[in-house]
């Protein structure tokens, strides 16, 4: 049928049935070389490597005691749990547990006051369940690259728990409006905020600049990286930033569980992995990391 529909191709169809004549990017994972110029051959070399660069271990942790359980569980209602599952998209993909997007709207449908009853609870008791925890880390290489030997060529996709998506949805939305309410962002902090989104942060950057160039000005634009901010998290850490701002204490409770036990499988050319514990960072795609890591980081902000 191929053969067929290559013989046959007329116009633009030409150019849409070459994407799929050409290897596809990504589905091969070329020998690897990292900055100290060791070689990984096998899987388990590269899986080990690639590992090695995304996750980092958990060095000079602070000791912490949790709060007692608080009031946050109270706040959590038919709506918030309904906005928290419709953040995400139904094209989402699962996690290993398989659970789509999709299948958790028709389970809300069906039963909502279960899934409410499900989310209070994880909150209330402070646990964040073990399978919500699990994640695949799919390695593809980045457009572009000249040199596929390369560690930096690649970059992993985080497939993870929608259910536990909701629930951090949840958990977000619950800081965010303690952040606001509290005071405990700077004014200039921008990220999971109503009306000062990343979109305005950019919005911003551009207005700024075009204002002074009006006034016949020079304008420069600082951006720093924070390399590994999100995967150098350390639990303990956290947790003493989260008492000290005197959040709930059913949220860090929650946190602390959800910072704990983490395990990883790395997909490697459509291969998984034995799965490895996490001992530090929190996950990049995750919808609680941007507006923790904002609150942690106020303190340097203002």
């Amino acid at each position: 049928m191929w053969s067929e529909y290559l013989q046959n191709v007329i116009g633009a169809e030409v150019w849409r049935a070459a994407r799929y004549a050409n290897p596809r990017a990504g589905m091969t994972v070329e020998a690897l070389t990292d900055r100290q110029g060791k070689l990984a051959n096998t899987a388990t070399e590269k899986e080990e490597m690639l590992r090695r660069k995304s996750f980092r271990p958990n060095d000079n942790d602070q000791y912490y005691e949790l709060p007692p359980a608080w009031s946050a569980h109270n706040r959590i209602t038919k709506q918030a749990v309904a906005r928290a599952l419709h953040f995400q998209s139904v094209k989402k993909a699962p996690g290993p547990d398989k659970l789509s997007s999709g299948a958790i709207r028709l389970l809300r449908n069906w039963d909502k006051e279960r899934i409410v009853r499900l989310m209070r609870a994880a909150i209330r008791m402070g646990r964040h369940p073990a399978v919500w925890k699990r994640a695949s880390r799919v390695v593809i290489g980045k457009p572009g690259k000249d040199d596929c030997t390369k560690l930096k060529a690649y970059r992993s996709i985080s497939l993870r728990s929608c259910m536990g998506n909701v629930v951090e949805n949840v958990v977000a939305e619950v800081l965010s409006v303690e952040a606001e309410t509290r005071g405990l962002l700077s004014d200039r902090q921008f990220g999971r905020r109503k009306g000062q989104s990343a979109i305005d942060a950019a919005a911003i950057m551009v207005d700024r600049p075009h204002a002074a160039w009006t006034n016949g000005h020079i304008t420069g634009v600082l951006l720093m990286d924070i390399t590994a901010a999100f995967p150098s998290a350390a639990k303990g850490c956290i947790v003493t930033l989260m008492k000290v701002r005197q959040l709930d204490g059913d949220v860090i409770r929650w946190m602390e569980s959800f910072h704990s036990d983490k395990a990883v499988e790395i997909i490697i050319e459509s291969n998984a992995m034995e799965r490895h514990p996490v001992e530090a960072g929190v996950p990049q795609g995750s919808p609680v990391s941007p507006i923790l890591f904002a609150i942690c980081t106020s303190g340097l902000i203002k």
